[in-house]
């Protein structure tokens, strides 16, 4: 089924030409020119949302802070400023991805795509060793591969698709170290940096999301230089 998305720029010869490399991509595009249009025309029924950072009145970083109020719609932000400060603050307020202008038109369409697995992947019940869980379930924290959703005591977690698939991949190891390079590759589709901090945004926002464990336990635990673990019963804080 053709994805829905929401292109929002207002550089009226930029977006008329990305709406033609989308649709030819299969993708069914709708434009808005400024941040309180794409607010206005914001239904749900979009499944990703590119959304340009320097826009007049109403900027980027606005439109994601009140659509993240309701929304956990994966939102890759368009910049034309490699600002290392506006990518950070666009990641903590929930944006999946960046992407710098002027960007190759493969790698838009790769980091679309691979947002969109994010959100939408899915897992079979048979795999071919057939122990592969279809949920976890750890001192009150449930999550369900198959819905993508995760609850603590019955209470729904709001996550997006990036902070459940991280949340995920700690799970499927507990008590081991997840490299930042691994979960990079894996998650996000795109090869570490040492100084970009796209994992550890996304892992700070699960963090602040996680409600307190009963066990008096961190959920995850950072180690320097090295990654990151999901903590278990005998694990030290």
């Amino acid at each position: 089924m053709n994805k829905k998305l929401l292109l929002v720029d207002d550089d009226l010869e930029i977006t008329a030409l990305l709406k033609e490399l989308l649709e030819l991509e299969c993708f069914t595009v709708e434009l808005a020119h400024n941040g309180a249009d794409a607010l206005a025309k914001f239904n749900n029924t979009f499944d990703l949302i590119l959304l340009d950072i320097m826009m007049p009145d109403i900027n980027g970083l606005t439109v994601l802070t009140q659509l993240r109020t309701k929304y956990t719609v994966p939102i890759i932000l368009l910049t034309a400023k490699d600002n290392e400060l506006d990518k950070i603050i666009g990641l903590e307020l929930g944006a999946d991805d960046y992407i710098i202008k002027p960007f190759n038109d493969r790698e838009l369409i790769a980091r679309i795509r691979a947002t969109l697995r994010r959100k939408y992947w899915d897992i079979s019940p048979t795999q071919e060793d057939g122990k592969t869980p279809t949920e976890y379930s750890i001192d009150g924290l449930k999550v369900n591969v198959r819905q993508q959703s995760a609850y603590f005591e019955h209470r729904y977690i709001d996550l997006t698709g990036t902070e459940f698939q991280i949340l995920l991949k700690l799970l499927e190891k507990p008590g081991t170290i997840i490299s930042r390079d691994t979960l990079s590759e894996s998650v996000l589709g795109k090869e570490f940096l040492p100084f970009a901090r796209s994992i550890d945004v996304h892992v700070s926002n699960l963090r602040k999301k996680l409600p307190l464990r009963n066990a008096k336990l961190p959920w995850i635990k950072t180690l320097r230089s090295k990654g990151y673990l999901f903590v278990i019963d005998n694990e030290s804080t």
